[in-house]
């Protein structure tokens, strides 16, 4: 509906704002010094919003961004690790920007005009966001979007796939000398929590989130006793794919002793519920970010973050000699363009394959090789025979 406003200013001047309100679309308005102007305005806009090239009456017309992306924070999100703090962080901000809008009208310059503004707003540490930042803001609503066309029918099309994506060059291969392992692990025994040490040599030994580590439960810790082996099974990881993680050697031993503890403190016969808990709520994971820090500190640790814990793992494997398509199911990743940034450190073992083909076949800087000393002997004894 239109509705006219008289306002008047300090110095007695007369204005009439028009106002255009209809819902599934943002409010608009404008100010006019004529009353008639302000009509006319107002009837031609509500004329074009009613008619215009998106009908109201489609699927897309009919809901508006916030309703999608609200159903989306609540049927998504709780299945995903850590309950998608992150995606409801991006979700709440493209509410902000779009929410008002009906899903007809939200388009691709409307998108690629409020990527442009979240790339200009600082961040809580007052710095612009990274590039890889912005990418998970679009990705976020280009799931709310497949979601929306696939499963609900609330659109047919997604205005984010034609916004352009900012190009990321970040990634990471930072991973622990040995030096630093042991001088973050001394620091972790140090550590006044007590939870520190097992999750960082869980990080280490497996490979797993930080996310995945703090919401395991001990009903997710399998043991096979005819096959020999112990396994978590993970079920809430960053791409919904379910996985299994062997645990073995230090790893086992700590999550063995824990449990033993816990059995202990509770007197239950089965151990439950949450394996890292939080101090005053169990159900929530306990919170490790300041004495991962202290422990930085006291390791002298530069340049280093908890993932990073995780290319360590893929690092380890890599100089070990395990392929890339091995570290890659161990990494729980979709495919293998991810591990590729490992691919340099696998050439070591190769090297040493090639080494020693050729020491083999042709010696070691100029000196003969084991098949040139095999072929002079024989030659030497034969021509002793013939002598």
């Amino acid at each position: 509906m239109a509705a006219i406003r008289e306002r008047i200013d300090e110095n007695g001047q007369k204005s009439y704002q028009a106002q255009v309100r209809i819902q599934g679309y943002p409010p608009r308005s404008k100010t006019f010094l004529r009353k008639t102007d302000a009509k006319k305005w107002a009837v031609q806009t509500e004329t074009e919003i009613r008619t215009g090239m998106h009908i109201r009456q489609s699927q897309a017309g009919k809901h508006t961004a916030k309703e999608m992306l609200e159903k989306y924070t609540d049927e998504k999100l709780g299945d995903k690790a850590g309950k998608g703090k992150d995606q409801r962080t991006h979700l709440n901000w493209w509410i902000e920007q779009i929410g008002d809008y009906a899903l007809s009208e939200v388009t691709t310059p409307l998108l690629t005009h409020c990527i442009t503004k979240l790339k200009k707003t600082k961040t809580r540490r007052g710095e612009l966001p990274a590039p890889a930042t912005v990418l998970r803001y679009l990705m976020t609503l280009s799931a709310v979007y497949t979601a929306a066309r696939k499963e609900w029918g609330m659109c047919e099309t997604s205005p984010v796939d034609n916004v352009q994506r900012p190009k990321v060059k970040n990634e990471r291969t930072r991973y622990l000398t040995d030096a630093e392992r042991e001088s973050l692990l001394t620091a972790c025994r140090n550590s006044t929590n007590s939870d520190l040490y097992l999750v960082v040599i869980l990080a280490i030994s497996t490979g797993m989130r930080k996310g995945e580590i703090m919401g395991m439960r001990w009903q997710d810790v399998h043991t096979s006793q005819e096959q020999n082996f112990t396994r978590i099974h993970l079920t809430k990881t960053k791409n919904n794919q379910d996985r299994s993680v062997l645990l073995t050697s230090h790893a086992l031993e700590l999550l063995e002793e824990r449990k033993t503890k816990v059995l202990e403190t509770t007197k239950l016969k089965v151990a439950a519920g949450l394996i890292f808990p939080g101090p005053i709520t169990t159900d929530k994971p306990a919170d490790l970010r300041k004495p991962w820090a202290a422990a930085m500190e006291e390791a002298g640790l530069k340049d280093f973050r908890f993932h990073d814990l995780r290319h360590t793992t893929a690092s380890y494997l890599a100089m070990d000699g395990t392929s890339l398509l091995s570290i890659s199911k161990v990494l729980g990743h979709k495919s293998t363009k991810m591990t590729e940034r490992y691919a340099h450190l696998t050439s070591s073992h190769l090297d040493d394959a090639i080494r020693s083909m050729n020491e083999k076949r042709f010696g070691v800087n100029g000196a003969p090789s084991k098949v040139e000393e095999q072929i002079e002997k024989d030659s030497v004894e034969k021509s002793a025979t013939s002598t």
